[in-house]
């Protein structure tokens, strides 16, 4: 009984130090097509719904991939602090990365907030963590929105 034991013991802790975990500090450059309804004065109501490329650290599993957003945020007085919405993480690999997120800025020059990691696809279905990312806006075409985004943090999968 006492070899049972310790074999499952010893099954789970193997099974533990196998999840592999790191770090991340990935950046790159989004656009984002935005609808908005404007109730003057700096307040209004924005979602976006967009894509950007990320470079990463070489053996970054973030490194070389894409992101598309889906989001909104509303503006007082030309600030907000109620951005939300999700991101997929297209990785070279081939698999997914999700992520929740909630942030804080002022209405075309950025914001900045934290993310969730709640899940994946293939190897990263386990996926979890949580982050920090920040963007600044930049000029582009008109009618979109463009920006230049820096997302870091951990993750276990």
């Amino acid at each position: 009984m006492k070899k049972i034991i310790l074999s499952l013991i010893f099954a789970l802790v193997s099974a533990h130090s196998l999840a592999d975990s790191g770090k991340f500090n990935a950046s790159g450059a989004g656009s984002w097509a935005v609808n908005v309804m404007d109730g003057g004065n700096g307040n209004m109501s924005i979602t976006y719904d967009g894509n950007a490329g990320l470079s990463d650290k070489e053996g970054s599993i973030f490194d070389k991939s894409t992101m598309h957003c889906i989001g909104g945020l509303t503006l007082v007085a030309g600030k907000f602090d109620d951005e939300t919405g999700m991101c997929t993480f297209y990785l070279m690999d081939g698999e997914k990365v999700f992520i929740n997120y909630k942030g804080k800025g002022t209405g075309g020059q950025g914001g900045s907030g934290d993310f969730v990691i709640v899940g994946g696809t293939g190897k990263y279905e386990k996926i979890s963590g949580t982050g920090f990312s920040s963007r600044q806006n930049i000029k582009g075409k008109a009618g979109m929105a463009h920006s230049l985004n820096q997302m870091s943090g951990n993750y276990t999968y």
